[in-house]
């Protein structure tokens, strides 16, 4: 039956490949100019990144953003850095290796966002389960409690007696209560006002 709630008669069309391929390359990208802000920062050079004012329009991905990816990937530190560049900046290899840890934790976490959205919302998906936070909004003790006089009117509805109260008996008090108390039976030498059968 779940099998059969997992059909889906529509395909998948080109448009989310294209655009899933097209978000993984520029979180690329952007790892690639993180990775050597990451390496500068480490060095002592402070945060870096592309010049922002170069190119037609002023833009933190601009023209100096694109321009400057082969020469960071290729080791060099102050690709595309606005001038003059901060001294002491990372060498080759502090940036290579700021490349490869930096791609690796992103692609990492892409991963698994990605594999959390395709069971979540991918044709694989559970089809007419609640989630957690579902089942506790409708069946979670928050909701069974404010619909307490629902569901048991006896006991928490407005009409409901409410219970009786103890007996307040200070410690010492022997006082004997009216009828039957634990520790005597129904023998008429232990009840007042009975007669034995020979009286009668």
């Amino acid at each position: 039956m779940q099998r059969e709630r997992r059909r889906d008669p529509y395909p998948w069309t080109w448009e989310i490949p294209v655009a899933v391929a097209l978000a993984t390359l520029f979180l690329i990208v952007i790892g690639i100019q993180l990775g050597r802000s990451v390496a500068n920062l480490l060095a002592g050079a402070g945060w870096t990144w592309p010049d922002a004012n170069a190119g037609a329009f002023p833009s933190p991905i601009g023209t100096a953003f694109w321009t400057s990816l082969p020469g960071v990937v290729g080791g060099h530190a102050d690709a595309g850095l606005p001038t003059p560049t901060p001294d002491g900046l990372a060498g080759r290899g502090l940036v290579w290796f700021s490349l490869a840890l930096t791609e690796v934790a992103l692609l990492t976490a892409t991963i698994w966002v990605g594999v959390w959205a395709y069971q979540r919302w991918g044709p694989a998906r559970m089809r007419g389960m609640a989630t957690a936070a579902e089942a506790e909004k409708l069946l979670g003790v928050t909701r069974l409690r404010k619909v307490a006089g629902i569901v048991r009117p006896d006991i928490y509805g407005k009409h409901a007696t409410a219970p009786a109260a103890p007996a307040q008996r200070t410690a010492g008090d022997l006082t004997e209560q009216a009828g039957p108390q634990l520790g005597h039976g129904l023998s008429p030498w232990l009840l007042d006002g009975r007669r034995t059968k020979e009286e009668r």
